[in-house]
């Protein structure tokens, strides 16, 4: 019967002969399966013409498939990671990496592809010199990845340069080895022989990429050529490369410098190390081998965490004399450790005083950057003096934050270890530290003389423990400043802190503690202090008004206030107050209080509508208004409502010259001291304490007894003191028989304005011969045996037990004793009770001399 299948819907079986399959109701027979299979036989035979003739298309246009070397699991993905990244591996094209091969075919044909990722595997290439076109990228692996000079290429080659005016470069994680083993190593100057040379190229990526053994450089920025005869200061070399990133790399061991740039801009460095470059492309002795070196015509560069070791120069923006200098350099949190130069700015040729100034030489930054140690290298360059940074020829130089640490023990044999030079112009020192530079001559040096540096501000600067000089300025130099720096030193014999060969140099809130001498300046020796030097005319907090003298200054004033003398000042002013004249000033006055031309060392102070007229010397008017002071020596203070200013309002006068005092009123005691009181002396020598009375035995006192004449009481409380002789020997001008000063006329040397000298008569008391102005003088105030007499007035006097208020005393052994007649001073009140304990009360007592 044959094979049977169920069916569901009638609930029997059924032959396979009749039905062969049925499905949601519909059957099929064996007939009707056949001819679908036919059917759709005939439809895929279409498709796959149709599909062979579209591949065929396809191949025609794009080439060969086995052509593209590229990953992927079919053909789909070999040509889309083929068409969209390329990335293909030197092995593709025969690279061996054995160290031994020459792999320069293989590198080229890679190259050849366009728009290209070459990858290089681990393992050492050997290449005659690569080049490598735009839009590539060639990264490997790291160090593994060494492509490396072949033993018989040229002097000349680069490891590897840019394709001449190509772009959208990048190399990632190679080493590149010029091979200074391999057999000509004979380096000519210009760009060559480097490990990675960039020329006249733009938007170049470097990362992660080492270079070693470079006959002249690690890596150089640069155009097609450069150190040519048509280099001048004003002709740039054209071609030089832009857009340059060179990020996390290293070179080591090089001829020349480990990073360099030329003709070349926009070019950034950062965390890039350079270090033990051997100086083999120069002779002995004179290798300029720097660590970072941004070189002639370079623009716009900037260096940013890199680190540079025992080389010539550690970072250099410098020049030939030929070329055009770099411009437009930072440097940005660099370090410098034991190069022989840690920051050098130069402009080679233009340094001497009679070379000319360099037109280009502008505009360098360095920022959070540190010196560590630099040393002496004779190897690298003989007899070069260590230096964490030196400045000469450039202008517009920016240092802030800067670090020189020295070496306590290493001897730097007096040099500097920082200094500005060589017509440098325009620097800014700013929060600079330097310490352990013990055996330096100075931390920091601004060097004059005829080819000195100039316009050069220090602030915030720290020096701790370093060289002989804190700071030096030398000589000639005009325009220099010195704030806010803090100088110490470590007791060294002959140490200065700050040192100025002249007084031309603003100073202020400079403070400086174990140098031998806190300052020197112009010759002068200061002790003890650094002091404030402030020069040239000036304006402070000043609405309006003039400061016409380099040494005048109108300050705090509005109104116009003038200053037009030498050493002449106006401060706190308003209404147009004029100091004229030399060594004049007005302060603090107002409505046109002046000074005049003909005299000098005159004041107008805290005074309205005041003056100084006519010729003469140290004259004052203060807290006055509408005065006119015209003669010299004296103090006038007066006042008048209104008019113009004249002598006659003057109402007081102190007489400088005569030790007078004039006056149109009267002398008011506005204490509580209610006595006059004149000085004597004890006839025993000896002080006699307050309270007691006194008498006169010749023209010397001693204490009163019972029916001696009273002259007064030593007193504490007198209001008018005479016969002090506080300042000099009372003797000391002659005096004629009535006790008045006796003159004669003297001549003296006095200098003008302008600076010259004259001989003046000056009419001055007479001064005894036998005076000794060496002698040290003890004011009578001062000396036990001279004690002070209160005469008229109310005084404190000694009382003994037998005195009450309202009595009337009389001396007794010095001491006030009742008297029993009713004679004798009143007792006005008991102002401490007699004390049996003490020996003696206190009385206030009304006091006239009874001699």
């Amino acid at each position: 019967m044959g094979f049977k299948y169920y069916d569901k819907n009638t609930g029997s079986y059924v032959p396979m002969s009749i039905e062969l399959l049925k499905s949601d109701g519909v059957s099929y027979t064996a007939p009707s399966i056949k001819q679908t299979f036919e059917d759709i036989l005939k439809q895929v035979s279409s498709v796959s013409s149709s599909i062979n003739e579209k591949v065929d298309g396809i191949s025609n246009q794009i080439g060969n498939i086995d052509d593209f070397h590229s990953t992927g699991t079919n053909l789909v993905e070999k040509i889309l990671n083929a068409l969209i990244q390329r990335r293909v591996s030197v092995t593709d094209f025969g690279a061996k990496g054995d160290g031994v091969s020459d792999d320069t075919v293989a590198f080229n044909k890679a190259f050849e592809m366009g728009y290209a990722e070459v990858f290089v595997p681990a393992g050492t290439y050997m290449v005659k010199g690569l080049k490598v076109p735009s839009y590539t990228r060639l990264y490997g692996t790291g160090k593994l990845s060494v492509i490396k000079l072949h033993k018989d290429a040229p002097a000349y080659s680069h490891v590897i340069t840019t394709v001449q005016n190509s772009k959208y470069i990048i190399f990632e994680n190679l080493l590149l080895d010029w091979n200074l083993k391999k057999n000509n190593n004979s380096i000519s100057s210009g760009p060559n022989s480097s490990c990675l040379n960039i020329t006249n190229s733009q938007f170049v990526w470097v990362n992660n990429v080492h270079a070693k053994d470079a006959g002249l450089h690690g890596f150089d920025v640069t155009s097609p050529s450069y150190n040519s005869l048509t280099d001048t200061e004003d002709v740039y070399q054209p071609g030089g490369s832009k857009y340059v990133w060179i990020n996390n790399c290293t070179a080591t061991n090089f001829g020349d410098d480990g990073f360099t740039t030329h003709f070349s801009e926009y070019i950034f460095i950062t965390n890039c190390y350079s270090y033990d470059g051997n100086g083999s492309a120069h002779k002995l002795g004179t290798s300029n081998t720097n660590g970072f070196e941004i070189d002639d015509g370079s623009m716009k560069v900037w260096l940013i965490n890199c680190v540079s070791k025992n080389n010539c120069r550690g970072f250099e923006a410098k020049a030939h004399e030929h070329a055009p200098a770099a411009q437009n350099v930072s440097f940005l949190n660099c370090v410098s450790e034991n190069d022989i130069r840690s920051f050098d700015f130069r402009h080679i040729g233009f340094h001497k005083a009679s070379d000319p100034e360099s037109k280009t030489a502008r505009n360098i930054m360095a920022s959070n950057c540190t010196a560590i140690k630099p040393i002496f290298n004779d190897r690298l360059y003989a007899g070069m003096t260590p230096r964490a940074l030196v400045i000469s020829a450039y202008k517009n130089v920016n240092i802030s934050n800067f670090t020189a640490i020295g070496d306590p023990s290493y001897d730097y044999k007096g040099n500097p270890a920082i200094a500005t030079q060589y017509k440098s112009r325009n620097i800014t020192f700013n929060n600079v530290s330097s310490s352990g530079f013990k055996t330096a001559g100075a931390d920091i040096y601004i060097y004059g003389g005829s080819q000195k540096s100039d316009f050069v501000s220090l602030s915030n600067i720290n020096v701790l423990e370093s060289a002989l000089i804190g700071i030096r300025i030398g000589s000639a130099i005009k325009n220099a400043s010195v704030n806010q720096a803090s100088l110490i030193g470590y007791n060294k014999e002959g140490s200065i802190g700050l040192y100025c060969t002249n007084s031309q140099v603003d100073i202020s809130a400079v403070s400086c503690d174990k140098y031998a001498t806190p300052s020197k300046i112009a010759g002068k020796t200061y002790a003890s202090f650094v002091p404030k030097n402030i020069k040239g005319g000036t304006r402070i907090a000043t609405t309006s008004g003039y400061a016409a003298k380099n040494t005048s200054l109108v300050a705090a004033s509005s109104g116009g206030g003038q200053a037009t003398g030498t050493a002449s000042a106006v401060i706190a002013t308003t209404g147009g107050s004029k100091a004229d004249g030399p060594r004049n000033v007005v302060i603090a006055s107002s409505g046109g209080a002046k000074t005049t031309s003909e005299g000098s060392r005159s004041m107008v102070a805290a005074s309205n509508n005041s003056s100084i007229e006519g010729s003469g010397a140290s004259r004052m008017v203060i807290a006055s208004q509408g005065v006119a002071n015209k003669t010299g020596y004296t103090v006038a203070l007066g006042y008048a409502a209104t008019g113009a200013p004249t002598t006659a309002n003057t109402k007081i006068q102190l007489d400088a010259k005569n030790g007078n005092i004039n006056l149109t009123g009267q002398v008011k005691g506005a204490s509580t001291f209610s006595d006059y009181a004149e000085y004597f002396e004890s006839l025993d020598g000896k002080a006699i304490p307050s309270g007691y009375f006194v008498t006169l035995e010749g023209d010397k006192i001693r204490k009163a007894n019972t029916g001696d004449k009273v002259l007064g009481v030593i007193s504490e409380t007198a209001g008018v003191v005479l016969g002090e002789a506080a300042f000099n020997w009372q003797g000391r001008y002659l005096k004629n028989e009535f006790g008045g000063l006796i003159y004669e006329d003297i001549d003296v040397t006095v200098t003008n304005e302008d600076g010259t000298q004259k001989i003046e008569t000056k009419t001055v008391p007479k001064e005894n011969p036998y005076y000794e102005p060496s002698e040290d003088y003890i004011a009578r105030s001062d000396r036990p045996e001279w004690n002070i007499v209160g005469m008229f007035g109310q005084i404190f006097v000694r009382i003994d037990g037998t005195v009450a208020a309202g009595d009337r005393i009389i001396p007794k052994a010095g001491k006030g004793s009742k008297s029993e007649d009713g004679s004798g001073y009143y007792v006005m009140r008991i102002t401490t009770p007699y004390s049996q304990d003490r020996g003696y009360g206190v009385a206030l007592c009304l006091i006239t001399p009874t001699i």
